[in-house]
């Protein structure tokens, strides 16, 4: 039983590239600072991401299917090294419906990863969520 929980614990490159995109939302938060809206802290990470060498894909539609069909379609912020989901706020705080909403993000697009970043705050808040 031991032996399972530790299997599903991110391994030592997951855990290398959380680190590199919080360092990247890190580095927006402590130059930007608070007050500014999700579009201009998204356009901030994209640029370090790029000054950063780390392969990202930003505004990445995905669709969600249903039975077979498509049930609708989702706008990610990022999608930074093809395996991690970062959903960019700049909200009063973080609630249980963006956990939800990541947890589903995650099933939806079989990505085990997802960071949510909130820049409102004069902390940068970062949840982490694992499917």
């Amino acid at each position: 039983m031991k032996d399972q929980k530790l299997a599903v614990k991110p391994n030592k490159a997951e855990k290398e590239i959380q680190s590199k995109v919080m360092d990247v939302a890190l580095e927006v938060h402590r130059n930007m600072g608070l007050g500014f809206g999700k579009e201009e802290y998204c356009r901030a990470m994209a640029h370090e991401f790029e000054l950063e060498k780390i392969p990202f894909e930003r505004d990445k539609n995905i669709e969600l299917s249903y039975k077979g069909s498509i049930a609708g379609q989702y706008l990610l912020d990022f999608v930074a090294f093809a395996s991690v989901v970062v959903s960019v706020l700049s909200e009063d705080r973080l609630t249980y419906m963006d956990e939800t909403k990541m947890k589903s993000i995650l099933k939806a697009t079989r990505m085990k990863l997802g960071l949510i970043i909130n820049f409102s705050k004069d902390i940068l808040e970062i949840r982490t969520v694992e499917r």
